[in-house]
């Protein structure tokens, strides 16, 4: 007999390979400042949404582009696509530390445990946008 599960269900099988939290450290974010305004400043801007060449990194417009999406999807995109058109330029743990930078920029505050350099075990944690 085929009977369909109750949304609330689905909802926790859908949603079970993404409990982990966000983590990152204050001493990532600091070294993301510094390479942001080295290397992202100039597009996006000293505010992260007021550049002239790219868009906004910190509220609204960059909420709605990575909600839904996980970390990993974030840090392996900044890895691979930036600079635009220069992708993989610095070290991961300079795109990681920039992830945590941008995060803690968007209200998500750093605690104790550096984030990973491990793209795959950042895919298993969902942005809270």
């Amino acid at each position: 007999m085929n009977k369909l599960l109750p949304a609330t269900v689905l909802l926790l099988i859908s949603s079970f390979g993404y409990s982990q939290e966000i983590a990152f450290s204050n001493e990532q974010v600091e070294q993301g400042n510094a390479i942001y305004v080295q290397h992202c400043q100039v597009c996006h801007g000293t505010n992260l949404d007021n550049g002239q060449f790219a868009t906004p990194i910190k509220g609204f417009f960059f909420e709605m582009k990575w909600g839904g999406k996980t970390l990993g999807e974030l840090a392996r995109f900044t890895w691979e696509q930036m600079p635009e058109g220069n992708g993989k330029l610095l070290d991961v743990e300079d795109y990681i530390a920039t992830v945590a930078f941008i995060l803690s920029k968007n209200n998500i505050e750093a605690g104790d445990t550096a984030m990973s350099e491990d793209f795959n075990s950042l895919d298993g944690i969902m942005l809270p946008f």
